[in-house]
Protein backbone atom coordinates (compact mmCIF):
# COMPACT_ATOMS: atom_id res chain seq x y z
CA UNK A 1 0.00 0.00 0.00
CA UNK A 2 1.19 3.46 -0.31
CA UNK A 3 1.76 5.88 2.27
CA UNK A 4 1.10 9.38 2.52
CA UNK A 5 3.25 11.46 4.24
CA UNK A 6 1.23 14.26 6.26
CA UNK A 7 0.76 17.29 5.42
CA UNK A 8 2.09 20.38 6.95
CA UNK A 9 -0.21 23.80 7.47
CA UNK A 10 0.97 26.45 5.09
CA UNK A 11 2.02 28.27 8.36
CA UNK A 12 4.54 25.55 9.21
CA UNK A 13 6.40 25.74 5.58
CA UNK A 14 6.19 29.06 5.98
CA UNK A 15 8.40 29.30 8.72
CA UNK A 16 10.62 26.62 7.38
CA UNK A 17 11.34 28.95 4.40
CA UNK A 18 12.49 31.89 6.18
CA UNK A 19 15.23 32.59 3.29
CA UNK A 20 12.65 32.93 0.77
CA UNK A 21 10.67 36.28 -0.65
CA UNK A 22 7.67 34.66 -0.60
CA UNK A 23 5.17 31.28 0.88
CA UNK A 24 2.41 29.77 0.11
CA UNK A 25 0.19 30.69 -2.72
CA UNK A 26 1.32 33.80 -4.28
CA UNK A 27 -1.39 36.52 -4.81
CA UNK A 28 -1.98 37.95 -8.91
CA UNK A 29 -4.75 40.23 -8.01
CA UNK A 30 -3.37 43.19 -6.72
CA UNK A 31 -1.14 44.67 -10.02
CA UNK A 32 -1.86 44.88 -13.46
CA UNK A 33 -1.87 41.83 -15.32
CA UNK A 34 1.54 40.81 -16.44
CA UNK A 35 3.09 43.16 -13.95
CA UNK A 36 3.46 40.66 -10.68
CA UNK A 37 2.40 37.47 -12.06
CA UNK A 38 3.71 34.81 -9.65
CA UNK A 39 3.82 30.91 -9.44
CA UNK A 40 4.42 27.82 -7.23
CA UNK A 41 5.33 25.07 -8.67
CA UNK A 42 5.81 21.41 -6.93
CA UNK A 43 8.63 19.50 -8.57
CA UNK A 44 9.27 15.87 -8.40
CA UNK A 45 13.31 15.79 -7.77
CA UNK A 46 15.26 17.80 -5.28
CA UNK A 47 18.93 18.44 -5.73
CA UNK A 48 20.91 16.09 -4.25
CA UNK A 49 24.65 17.06 -4.99
CA UNK A 50 24.52 20.87 -4.40
CA UNK A 51 23.65 21.86 -8.02
CA UNK A 52 26.86 19.90 -9.60
CA UNK A 53 25.85 20.11 -13.42
CA UNK A 54 27.43 16.54 -14.41
CA UNK A 55 24.67 15.25 -11.72
CA UNK A 56 20.70 15.29 -12.42
CA UNK A 57 20.34 18.37 -10.57
CA UNK A 58 21.50 19.85 -13.80
CA UNK A 59 17.66 19.06 -14.63
CA UNK A 60 16.58 21.17 -11.25
CA UNK A 61 17.84 23.99 -12.68
CA UNK A 62 17.01 24.03 -15.96
CA UNK A 63 13.56 23.32 -15.05
CA UNK A 64 13.00 26.54 -13.13
CA UNK A 65 14.02 28.42 -16.10
CA UNK A 66 18.08 29.19 -14.66
CA UNK A 67 20.01 27.09 -16.62
CA UNK A 68 20.53 27.59 -20.52
CA UNK A 69 22.60 25.18 -23.34
CA UNK A 70 24.20 26.02 -26.30
CA UNK A 71 21.39 23.77 -28.17
CA UNK A 72 17.70 22.48 -27.36
CA UNK A 73 16.41 19.55 -28.95
CA UNK A 74 12.54 20.12 -29.92
CA UNK A 75 10.88 17.10 -29.01
CA UNK A 76 7.75 17.68 -30.97
CA UNK A 77 9.51 19.01 -34.22
CA UNK A 78 12.04 15.75 -33.57
CA UNK A 79 15.22 18.57 -33.89
CA UNK A 80 17.74 20.51 -32.40
CA UNK A 81 17.48 24.29 -32.29
CA UNK A 82 19.75 27.29 -31.46
CA UNK A 83 19.79 28.68 -27.95
CA UNK A 84 22.99 30.06 -26.83
CA UNK A 85 24.96 28.72 -29.71
CA UNK A 86 23.13 29.83 -33.43
CA UNK A 87 24.89 27.96 -35.71
CA UNK A 88 26.86 24.94 -35.46
CA UNK A 89 29.04 23.06 -38.29
CA UNK A 90 31.14 19.91 -38.42
CA UNK A 91 34.14 21.13 -39.91
CA UNK A 92 35.82 17.32 -39.94
CA UNK A 93 34.75 13.90 -39.11
CA UNK A 94 35.77 14.78 -35.54
CA UNK A 95 35.56 18.75 -35.18
CA UNK A 96 32.67 20.40 -34.84
CA UNK A 97 32.09 24.27 -34.12
CA UNK A 98 29.49 26.34 -32.50
CA UNK A 99 28.87 30.11 -32.90
CA UNK A 100 27.56 31.57 -29.64
CA UNK A 101 24.38 34.01 -29.63
CA UNK A 102 25.55 37.53 -29.24
CA UNK A 103 24.51 40.06 -26.43
CA UNK A 104 24.18 37.24 -23.70
CA UNK A 105 24.54 38.33 -20.05
CA UNK A 106 25.16 36.22 -17.37
CA UNK A 107 23.03 36.60 -14.52
CA UNK A 108 26.01 38.18 -12.95
CA UNK A 109 26.21 40.90 -15.70
CA UNK A 110 29.12 39.09 -17.14
CA UNK A 111 29.18 38.55 -20.87
CA UNK A 112 28.95 35.02 -22.29
CA UNK A 113 31.81 34.79 -24.42
CA UNK A 114 33.83 31.70 -25.64
CA UNK A 115 36.53 31.45 -22.82
CA UNK A 116 32.92 31.42 -19.95
CA UNK A 117 31.59 28.15 -22.51
CA UNK A 118 35.16 26.73 -22.55
CA UNK A 119 35.61 26.70 -18.76
CA UNK A 120 31.93 25.68 -17.71
CA UNK A 121 32.03 22.07 -20.45
CA UNK A 122 35.73 21.50 -19.22
CA UNK A 123 34.23 21.33 -15.71
CA UNK A 124 32.08 18.99 -16.50
CA UNK A 125 34.41 17.00 -18.72
CA UNK A 126 37.33 16.70 -15.65
CA UNK A 127 35.22 16.15 -12.85
CA UNK A 128 36.01 13.04 -10.88
CA UNK A 129 32.26 11.55 -12.34
CA UNK A 130 31.76 12.92 -15.66
CA UNK A 131 28.02 13.09 -16.59
CA UNK A 132 26.83 10.35 -19.16
CA UNK A 133 26.23 12.75 -22.06
CA UNK A 134 29.66 14.53 -21.80
CA UNK A 135 32.89 12.92 -20.88
CA UNK A 136 36.15 12.07 -21.78
CA UNK A 137 35.28 8.65 -24.09
CA UNK A 138 32.97 11.12 -26.43
CA UNK A 139 34.92 14.60 -25.96
CA UNK A 140 38.41 14.77 -26.74
CA UNK A 141 38.78 18.81 -25.92
CA UNK A 142 36.78 22.03 -25.69
CA UNK A 143 38.71 25.35 -27.04
CA UNK A 144 38.23 29.02 -27.74
CA UNK A 145 38.49 28.96 -31.49
CA UNK A 146 37.71 32.73 -31.13
CA UNK A 147 35.97 35.41 -28.53
CA UNK A 148 32.65 33.73 -30.09
CA UNK A 149 33.42 30.57 -31.63
CA UNK A 150 33.89 27.44 -29.50
CA UNK A 151 35.65 24.07 -31.18
CA UNK A 152 35.05 20.60 -29.59
CA UNK A 153 36.89 17.70 -30.54
CA UNK A 154 36.12 14.08 -30.66
CA UNK A 155 38.44 11.14 -30.65
CA UNK A 156 36.01 9.54 -33.05
CA UNK A 157 34.06 10.36 -35.98
CA UNK A 158 30.91 11.92 -34.77
CA UNK A 159 27.96 12.86 -35.64
CA UNK A 160 25.75 12.64 -32.65
CA UNK A 161 27.90 15.51 -30.83
CA UNK A 162 25.31 18.45 -31.23
CA UNK A 163 22.70 16.05 -29.32
CA UNK A 164 25.64 16.20 -26.42
CA UNK A 165 25.38 19.77 -26.22
CA UNK A 166 21.54 20.12 -25.40
CA UNK A 167 22.09 18.24 -22.26
CA UNK A 168 21.34 19.87 -19.06
CA UNK A 169 24.18 18.66 -18.22
CA UNK A 170 26.21 20.62 -20.77
CA UNK A 171 24.98 23.69 -19.66
CA UNK A 172 26.56 27.20 -18.93
CA UNK A 173 27.05 29.18 -15.91
CA UNK A 174 29.32 32.20 -15.11
CA UNK A 175 32.86 31.54 -14.45
CA UNK A 176 32.29 32.96 -10.78
CA UNK A 177 29.65 29.75 -10.41
CA UNK A 178 32.56 27.44 -10.51
CA UNK A 179 33.63 27.80 -6.70
CA UNK A 180 36.42 25.82 -4.57
CA UNK A 181 33.22 24.44 -2.32
CA UNK A 182 30.89 23.51 -5.38
CA UNK A 183 28.74 25.10 -7.60
CA UNK A 184 26.66 28.31 -6.53
CA UNK A 185 23.76 28.73 -9.34
CA UNK A 186 22.50 32.18 -7.59
CA UNK A 187 23.57 34.82 -10.23
CA UNK A 188 25.33 32.63 -12.48
CA UNK A 189 22.64 31.36 -15.23
CA UNK A 190 21.48 32.80 -18.50
CA UNK A 191 18.23 31.82 -18.28
CA UNK A 192 14.48 33.96 -17.85
CA UNK A 193 14.81 33.54 -13.82
CA UNK A 194 17.31 34.02 -11.73
CA UNK A 195 17.49 32.15 -8.31
CA UNK A 196 18.00 34.05 -5.35
CA UNK A 197 17.21 32.32 -2.44
CA UNK A 198 16.84 28.58 -1.23
CA UNK A 199 15.98 26.88 1.42
CA UNK A 200 18.29 23.80 1.32
CA UNK A 201 16.33 20.86 0.19
CA UNK A 202 13.03 21.69 -0.26
CA UNK A 203 12.94 24.84 -1.89
CA UNK A 204 14.33 27.68 -4.72
CA UNK A 205 13.14 31.31 -5.32
CA UNK A 206 13.69 33.21 -8.01
CA UNK A 207 12.71 36.52 -9.68
CA UNK A 208 12.40 37.66 -13.47
CA UNK A 209 16.03 38.28 -15.02
CA UNK A 210 15.16 42.17 -16.83
CA UNK A 211 18.01 41.84 -18.99
CA UNK A 212 17.27 37.98 -20.56
CA UNK A 213 18.66 37.95 -23.93
CA UNK A 214 15.30 36.43 -25.14
CA UNK A 215 13.05 39.29 -24.49
CA UNK A 216 10.67 40.02 -21.72
CA UNK A 217 9.81 37.70 -18.84
CA UNK A 218 6.27 37.36 -17.85
CA UNK A 219 6.14 35.66 -14.18
CA UNK A 220 7.84 38.94 -11.28
CA UNK A 221 8.57 35.57 -9.11
CA UNK A 222 8.76 31.61 -8.78
CA UNK A 223 9.04 29.59 -5.84
CA UNK A 224 9.79 25.61 -6.89
CA UNK A 225 9.11 23.17 -4.12
CA UNK A 226 10.95 19.95 -3.95
CA UNK A 227 8.35 17.47 -3.01
CA UNK A 228 9.05 13.90 -3.14
CA UNK A 229 5.41 12.67 -2.05
CA UNK A 230 3.41 12.61 -5.13
CA UNK A 231 0.43 12.32 -3.26
CA UNK A 232 1.47 15.69 -1.33
CA UNK A 233 2.04 17.08 -4.71
CA UNK A 234 -1.48 16.80 -5.89
CA UNK A 235 -2.56 17.73 -2.71
CA UNK A 236 -1.17 20.78 -2.77
CA UNK A 237 -2.22 21.46 -6.45
CA UNK A 238 -5.68 21.10 -5.68
CA UNK A 239 -5.47 23.66 -2.33
CA UNK A 240 -3.53 26.21 -4.19
CA UNK A 241 -0.58 26.17 -2.00
CA UNK A 242 0.88 25.75 -5.80
CA UNK A 243 -0.16 26.47 -9.07
CA UNK A 244 1.88 23.79 -11.44
CA UNK A 245 2.64 20.49 -9.87
CA UNK A 246 4.31 17.98 -12.03
CA UNK A 247 4.82 13.74 -11.66
CA UNK A 248 1.06 13.47 -10.22
CA UNK A 249 1.00 9.22 -9.55
CA UNK A 250 -1.80 7.55 -10.84
CA UNK A 251 -3.94 7.29 -8.42
CA UNK A 252 -4.42 11.14 -7.92
CA UNK A 253 -5.25 11.63 -11.71
CA UNK A 254 -9.27 10.72 -11.34
CA UNK A 255 -9.63 12.82 -8.35
CA UNK A 256 -7.34 16.03 -10.13
CA UNK A 257 -9.51 15.87 -13.06
CA UNK A 258 -12.76 16.23 -11.48
CA UNK A 259 -11.85 19.69 -10.06
CA UNK A 260 -13.01 22.33 -12.34
CA UNK A 261 -10.41 24.68 -11.48
CA UNK A 262 -7.64 22.13 -12.12
CA UNK A 263 -6.18 21.30 -15.84
CA UNK A 264 -4.04 17.65 -16.26
CA UNK A 265 -2.31 16.88 -19.02
CA UNK A 266 -1.08 13.38 -20.41
CA UNK A 267 1.59 12.42 -22.37
CA UNK A 268 3.45 9.43 -23.21
CA UNK A 269 6.97 9.98 -22.77
CA UNK A 270 10.11 8.26 -23.27
CA UNK A 271 10.63 6.67 -20.31
CA UNK A 272 10.57 2.67 -19.76
CA UNK A 273 9.97 1.05 -16.43
CA UNK A 274 12.27 -1.65 -15.79
CA UNK A 275 13.43 -4.33 -13.30
CA UNK A 276 16.95 -4.36 -13.27
CA UNK A 277 19.10 -7.10 -12.13
CA UNK A 278 22.99 -7.02 -11.44
CA UNK A 279 24.01 -9.55 -14.38
CA UNK A 280 27.50 -10.17 -12.96
CA UNK A 281 26.59 -11.97 -9.75
CA UNK A 282 24.99 -15.31 -9.10
CA UNK A 283 21.69 -15.65 -9.18
CA UNK A 284 21.26 -13.25 -11.91
CA UNK A 285 24.49 -14.12 -13.87
CA UNK A 286 22.34 -16.75 -15.02
CA UNK A 287 19.95 -16.15 -18.14
CA UNK A 288 17.07 -18.63 -17.37
CA UNK A 289 16.64 -16.79 -14.13
CA UNK A 290 16.54 -13.61 -15.85
CA UNK A 291 14.25 -15.20 -18.22
CA UNK A 292 11.86 -17.12 -15.06
CA UNK A 293 11.37 -13.54 -13.46
CA UNK A 294 10.37 -11.92 -16.82
CA UNK A 295 8.37 -14.88 -17.45
CA UNK A 296 6.35 -14.53 -13.99
CA UNK A 297 5.07 -11.09 -14.39
CA UNK A 298 2.06 -10.17 -15.37
CA UNK A 299 2.61 -6.60 -17.48
CA UNK A 300 -0.86 -6.32 -18.49
CA UNK A 301 -1.87 -6.50 -14.86
CA UNK A 302 0.59 -3.48 -13.62
CA UNK A 303 -0.06 -1.46 -16.61
CA UNK A 304 -4.05 -1.64 -15.72
CA UNK A 305 -4.25 -1.76 -12.23
CA UNK A 306 -0.77 0.00 -10.94
CA UNK A 307 -0.91 2.84 -13.62
CA UNK A 308 -4.66 2.88 -14.12
CA UNK A 309 -4.16 2.43 -17.63
CA UNK A 310 -1.80 5.28 -17.78
CA UNK A 311 1.14 2.99 -19.14
CA UNK A 312 1.53 -0.15 -21.68
CA UNK A 313 3.20 -3.24 -21.15
CA UNK A 314 6.89 -2.79 -22.41
CA UNK A 315 8.07 -4.52 -25.83
CA UNK A 316 11.69 -3.36 -24.57
CA UNK A 317 13.47 -0.46 -23.87
CA UNK A 318 11.55 1.48 -26.15
CA UNK A 319 8.06 2.40 -27.19
CA UNK A 320 6.65 0.24 -30.41
CA UNK A 321 5.21 3.93 -31.62
CA UNK A 322 9.60 5.31 -31.60
CA UNK A 323 11.49 4.68 -34.82
CA UNK A 324 14.56 2.87 -33.07
CA UNK A 325 11.91 0.40 -31.66
CA UNK A 326 11.71 -3.63 -32.76
CA UNK A 327 9.18 -4.06 -35.29
CA UNK A 328 6.94 -7.40 -34.57
CA UNK A 329 7.62 -7.98 -31.02
CA UNK A 330 4.93 -8.32 -28.36
CA UNK A 331 5.03 -8.16 -24.82
CA UNK A 332 6.14 -10.93 -22.78
CA UNK A 333 2.79 -12.89 -21.80
CA UNK A 334 2.82 -14.01 -18.42
CA UNK A 335 3.90 -18.01 -18.20
CA UNK A 336 4.05 -19.69 -14.58
CA UNK A 337 4.87 -22.77 -15.86
CA UNK A 338 7.28 -22.00 -18.30
CA UNK A 339 8.64 -19.42 -15.28
CA UNK A 340 9.37 -22.58 -12.71
CA UNK A 341 10.82 -24.46 -15.58
CA UNK A 342 13.34 -21.90 -16.12
CA UNK A 343 13.82 -21.04 -12.42
CA UNK A 344 14.95 -25.18 -12.55
CA UNK A 345 16.99 -24.69 -15.43
CA UNK A 346 18.77 -22.20 -13.33
CA UNK A 347 19.19 -24.85 -10.68
CA UNK A 348 17.55 -23.05 -7.78
CA UNK A 349 14.26 -25.12 -6.42
CA UNK A 350 11.00 -23.65 -5.18
CA UNK A 351 11.57 -21.62 -1.61
CA UNK A 352 15.21 -21.66 -2.05
CA UNK A 353 15.82 -18.23 -3.74
CA UNK A 354 15.70 -15.18 -1.75
CA UNK A 355 16.13 -11.53 -2.83
CA UNK A 356 15.69 -8.29 -1.58
CA UNK A 357 14.02 -5.90 -4.17
CA UNK A 358 15.46 -1.95 -4.00
CA UNK A 359 12.21 0.68 -4.59
CA UNK A 360 12.64 4.97 -4.71
CA UNK A 361 9.71 7.05 -3.10
CA UNK A 362 10.02 9.76 -5.75
CA UNK A 363 8.42 6.86 -8.09
CA UNK A 364 4.82 6.54 -5.91
CA UNK A 365 3.70 3.57 -7.77
CA UNK A 366 6.95 1.66 -7.09
CA UNK A 367 5.30 0.82 -3.81
CA UNK A 368 2.58 -1.28 -5.17
CA UNK A 369 4.30 -2.41 -8.20
CA UNK A 370 7.15 -4.02 -5.63
CA UNK A 371 3.96 -5.99 -4.14
CA UNK A 372 2.82 -6.95 -7.65
CA UNK A 373 6.36 -8.34 -8.26
CA UNK A 374 6.52 -9.91 -4.58
CA UNK A 375 3.34 -11.88 -5.34
CA UNK A 376 4.27 -12.46 -9.08
CA UNK A 377 7.89 -13.99 -7.64
CA UNK A 378 6.10 -15.91 -4.65
CA UNK A 379 4.06 -17.73 -7.18
CA UNK A 380 6.98 -19.59 -8.60
CA UNK A 381 8.79 -20.02 -4.93
CA UNK A 382 11.07 -17.12 -5.20
CA UNK A 383 10.73 -14.98 -1.91
CA UNK A 384 11.82 -10.98 -2.36
CA UNK A 385 11.71 -8.81 0.40
CA UNK A 386 11.19 -5.09 -0.37
CA UNK A 387 13.81 -2.40 0.89
CA UNK A 388 11.98 1.25 0.13
CA UNK A 389 13.66 5.11 0.58
CA UNK A 390 14.36 8.27 -1.37
CA UNK A 391 16.66 7.68 -4.42
CA UNK A 392 19.52 9.21 -3.17
CA UNK A 393 19.08 6.42 -0.33
CA UNK A 394 19.58 3.79 -3.27
CA UNK A 395 21.89 5.07 -5.57
CA UNK A 396 25.05 4.13 -3.81
CA UNK A 397 24.06 0.07 -3.51
CA UNK A 398 23.22 0.60 -7.37
CA UNK A 399 26.18 2.00 -8.52
CA UNK A 400 28.58 -0.40 -6.39
CA UNK A 401 26.11 -3.08 -7.82
CA UNK A 402 25.59 -4.31 -4.26
CA UNK A 403 22.03 -4.62 -4.72
CA UNK A 404 19.81 -7.95 -6.22
CA UNK A 405 17.07 -6.19 -7.84
CA UNK A 406 15.69 -2.59 -7.80
CA UNK A 407 12.97 -0.70 -9.80
CA UNK A 408 14.42 2.07 -12.22
CA UNK A 409 12.40 4.59 -14.22
CA UNK A 410 14.76 6.14 -16.81
CA UNK A 411 13.71 8.60 -20.00
CA UNK A 412 16.35 7.20 -22.71
CA UNK A 413 16.26 10.56 -24.15
CA UNK A 414 17.13 12.50 -20.81
CA UNK A 415 20.94 12.07 -21.40
CA UNK A 416 21.37 13.08 -24.74
CA UNK A 417 17.65 13.06 -27.62
CA UNK A 418 18.81 9.96 -29.30
CA UNK A 419 19.10 6.56 -28.15
CA UNK A 420 22.53 6.41 -28.11
CA UNK A 421 23.00 8.06 -24.94
CA UNK A 422 21.04 5.81 -23.01
CA UNK A 423 22.66 2.60 -24.63
CA UNK A 424 26.15 3.67 -23.91
CA UNK A 425 25.86 4.51 -20.37
CA UNK A 426 23.12 2.07 -19.53
CA UNK A 427 24.42 -1.40 -21.13
CA UNK A 428 28.19 -1.17 -22.73
CA UNK A 429 31.29 -2.68 -20.44
CA UNK A 430 32.24 0.96 -19.26
CA UNK A 431 28.76 2.92 -19.19
CA UNK A 432 28.75 5.48 -16.62
CA UNK A 433 25.38 4.00 -15.28
CA UNK A 434 25.30 0.55 -16.24
CA UNK A 435 23.81 -0.82 -12.77
CA UNK A 436 22.81 -3.84 -14.11
CA UNK A 437 26.87 -4.84 -14.70
CA UNK A 438 25.93 -6.07 -18.21
CA UNK A 439 29.31 -6.47 -20.79
CA UNK A 440 29.39 -7.66 -24.08
CA UNK A 441 32.11 -6.31 -26.85
CA UNK A 442 30.12 -7.39 -29.35
CA UNK A 443 27.08 -4.87 -28.47
CA UNK A 444 29.64 -2.21 -27.31
CA UNK A 445 30.60 -2.29 -30.83
CA UNK A 446 27.04 -2.12 -32.25
CA UNK A 447 26.32 0.88 -29.77
CA UNK A 448 29.74 2.46 -30.99
CA UNK A 449 29.20 2.28 -34.66
CA UNK A 450 25.96 4.36 -34.49
CA UNK A 451 27.56 7.83 -33.10
CA UNK A 452 29.15 7.87 -36.54
CA UNK A 453 26.38 7.16 -38.67
CA UNK A 454 25.14 10.45 -39.91
CA UNK A 455 21.95 8.95 -41.55
CA UNK A 456 19.13 8.54 -38.63
CA UNK A 457 17.80 5.58 -40.23
CA UNK A 458 20.69 3.27 -40.35
CA UNK A 459 21.14 4.49 -36.52
CA UNK A 460 17.61 3.29 -35.40
CA UNK A 461 18.77 0.21 -37.20
CA UNK A 462 21.27 -0.38 -34.93
CA UNK A 463 19.18 0.93 -31.70
CA UNK A 464 16.46 -1.55 -32.75
CA UNK A 465 18.55 -4.76 -32.92
CA UNK A 466 20.33 -3.77 -29.47
CA UNK A 467 16.73 -3.43 -28.38
CA UNK A 468 15.75 -6.61 -29.40
CA UNK A 469 18.83 -8.21 -28.05
CA UNK A 470 18.23 -7.03 -24.25
CA UNK A 471 14.77 -7.87 -24.39
CA UNK A 472 15.51 -11.41 -25.46
CA UNK A 473 17.88 -12.09 -23.23
CA UNK A 474 16.01 -10.34 -20.02
CA UNK A 475 19.03 -8.72 -19.48
CA UNK A 476 16.44 -6.12 -17.99
CA UNK A 477 12.78 -6.88 -17.32
CA UNK A 478 11.18 -4.22 -19.07
CA UNK A 479 7.84 -3.54 -17.40
CA UNK A 480 6.16 -0.51 -18.64
CA UNK A 481 5.97 2.53 -21.42
CA UNK A 482 4.78 5.07 -18.96
CA UNK A 483 2.20 8.45 -19.24
CA UNK A 484 3.62 11.50 -17.68
CA UNK A 485 0.92 13.23 -15.54
CA UNK A 486 1.29 17.07 -14.90
CA UNK A 487 -1.54 18.94 -12.95
CA UNK A 488 -1.75 23.23 -12.82
CA UNK A 489 -4.37 25.38 -11.88
CA UNK A 490 -6.74 26.54 -14.37
CA UNK A 491 -5.56 30.02 -14.63
CA UNK A 492 -1.88 29.36 -15.31
CA UNK A 493 -1.50 29.44 -19.47
CA UNK A 494 1.69 28.20 -21.76
CA UNK A 495 2.72 25.17 -19.48
CA UNK A 496 3.97 22.27 -20.87
CA UNK A 497 4.80 19.01 -19.64
CA UNK A 498 8.31 18.39 -21.25
CA UNK A 499 8.14 14.46 -22.01
CA UNK A 500 12.18 15.05 -21.69
CA UNK A 501 11.88 16.27 -18.39
CA UNK A 502 14.30 19.33 -19.20
CA UNK A 503 11.90 22.38 -18.71
CA UNK A 504 8.91 23.35 -16.79
CA UNK A 505 9.11 27.01 -16.27
CA UNK A 506 9.13 29.25 -19.12
CA UNK A 507 8.77 32.03 -20.57
CA UNK A 508 5.84 30.77 -22.35
CA UNK A 509 3.83 30.17 -18.71
CA UNK A 510 1.78 33.09 -17.76
CA UNK A 511 -1.07 33.59 -15.33
CA UNK A 512 -4.11 34.77 -16.63
CA UNK A 513 -6.01 37.95 -14.34
CA UNK A 514 -8.75 36.83 -12.30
Amino acid sequence: MKRSLPLRPPALICSALLTLTACGTFANNDSPAGADQNVVISLQFSPRANYALETDDALVLSQIGCLETLLTYDNKAGELKPLLATKWTQSNPTTWDFTLRENVKFQDGTALTADAVVKGLQHVLTVEAPPRAFNKTVVSSVTALNASTVRITTPKPSALLPFRLASANTGILAPAAYTASGIKPIGHCTGPYKPISEATGQSISMERNTTYWGGQVPLAKVEARFIAEGATRATQVQTGESQIALGIPATSVAALKNDKDLVVSETFTPRTTGLYFNNSRAPFNKAALRKAVQAALDLNAIAKSVYNNGAEPAIGPFSPTEPWAPKGVQPVAQNLDQAKALLAEAGYAPGKLKLTLLAYTERPEFADLATVIQANLKAIGIEVKVKSSDYAGIEPQLMSGDYDLTLLSRNHLVDIADPNGFLSSDYTCDGGFNISRFCDPAIDKKIASANAMADATERNAVYAEVARYLEENAVTVFQVHEQTHAAYRSDVKGFTDDPLARYAITTAVTVAKQ
